[in-house]
């Protein structure tokens, strides 16, 4: 006499709802460091985008930039392409300064806003950081404020 097993039993459709529970118990946590790692590139990468910019600036400047010189985001936006400011606090105004020229390059701060985890921000002037000397562990994030 044949036999005809055509289904799946209890035990194993729990056997494999365990195993599948197992595997996004290990992975979830890990989509999410990957999130953040992706949103500290994407500022340092505008941080380096300013610091550049800075630099073209002072190229172009004449006479050339002090050791000292303070930049604001309307002087060096001329020499940036696709910088979206609206995901930043950066002032327009006159006299307010993201980019400062010291010693070993330019120090840049910016402060993005994020959509629920607070804001993450690159500050050089606390730790005096020049973006092309930096990796993503320098960018901090501001949770809370």
């Amino acid at each position: 006499m044949i036999k005809n097993n055509k289904g799946v039993t209890l035990v194993e459709l729990l056997i494999v709802i365990v195993v599948m529970g197992i595997i996004a118990a290990f992975s979830i946590p890990a989509v999410g460091t990957i999130i953040e790692n992706t949103q500290k590139d994407a500022i340092l990468n505008d941080a380096l985008q300013i610091e550049n910019a800075a630099n073209m600036f002072c190229a172009s400047a004449s006479p050339a930039c002090a050791t000292d010189e303070d930049l604001t985001f309307t002087e060096v936006s001329l020499y940036i392409e696709g910088f979206d400011t609206s995901i930043y606090e950066i002032s327009l105004t006159p006299g307010d300064t993201v980019a400062s020229k010291t010693g070993s390059g330019w120090e840049v701060s910016l402060e993005r806003l994020g959509a629920n985890s607070g804001e993450w921000e690159f500050d050089a002037a606390d730790a005096g950081l020049v973006p092309s000397a930096s990796t993503r562990s320098n960018i901090t994030a501001d949770i809370g404020d």
